[in-house]
């Protein structure tokens, strides 16, 4: 006899997530170097800020990042969801998702800004409340990092669009609170391709954002997928056992 679960969307694998994202790269390279590149180019843009003009301004419009992370993000979905993608798709996804990514970025920034604080507030320190201080915001930072790469792929999600804003953010909060080791694990790999990428600067504003994108998509929509058809198939058993009760 089947398994209840057999017919539940397949579990994503982190490695066979990893393949695919660089055939897929492979594959669809002009439109993704572009769009990192774009990114990029936004990168280097506040860099300036903080280095010629103001720490201060440049933090302030670093949230615009997320405007130019949505096209990638968006083209990154699109190839996870095997429909074919276009330049315009980018330019489409900057418009679409203008508000929402702003808002996803400025919280990012804000809450990050003060994690970061409070993590070099205790380095130098004796003190063993603000090491342990410390150590929550460290994990803040890794949980919000990590929370940031589930809710691109879902924000932009083709096959979620007739969703609110609101939901799909609270899918991806559903998703970690599931799965926070396994979803802890993508966001570590991810971030040392970006750390490791950044030692090459070229590599970060041309590929390695754009490849982020298609293991995170490759990875967190399946996971999605299935966890929403768990969800939803619990709400239909508590449906249906109340109708019985009555």
């Amino acid at each position: 006899m089947a398994s209840r679960a057999d017919d539940l969307p397949a579990a994503p694998r982190l490695g066979s997530s990893i393949r695919t994202a660089g055939v897929d790269f492979y594959f669809q390279s002009i439109r993704l170097v572009l769009a990192n590149a774009i990114w990029g180019v936004c990168l280097l843009i506040d860099l300036g800020i903080v280095t010629f003009l103001s720490p201060l301004l440049g933090l302030l419009l670093s949230p615009f990042l997320a405007i130019a992370a949505a096209g990638v993000f968006r083209l990154a979905a699109l190839i996870a969801r095997d429909e074919p993608p276009d330049f315009s798709d980018v330019t489409d996804a900057w418009r679409r998702y203008l508000r929402p990514s702003l808002a996803l970025g400025a919280a990012m920034v804000i809450a990050g800004t003060v994690l970061v604080v409070d993590t070099i507030g205790a380095i130098g320190s004796s003190n063993a409340l603000a090491w342990g201080l410390a150590t929550f915001a460290a994990l803040g930072l890794l949980a919000l990092g990590t929370y940031a790469l589930l809710a691109w792929p879902i924000l932009v999600d083709p096959n979620r669009e007739r969703q609110s804003v609101g939901a799909r953010l609270r899918l991806a909060g559903l998703l970690l609170a599931a799965f926070p080791g396994r979803m802890a694990g993508l966001a570590i790999v991810c971030g040392v391709v970006l750390i490791a990428s950044a030692i090459a600067f070229a590599a970060l504003i041309t590929i390695s954002v754009a490849f982020v994108a298609l293991v995170a998509c490759r990875y967190v929509l399946p996971a999605a997928d299935r966890l929403e058809a768990r969800l939803n198939r619990v709400a239909a058993s508590g449906d249906r056992s109340q109708d019985d009760s009555e």
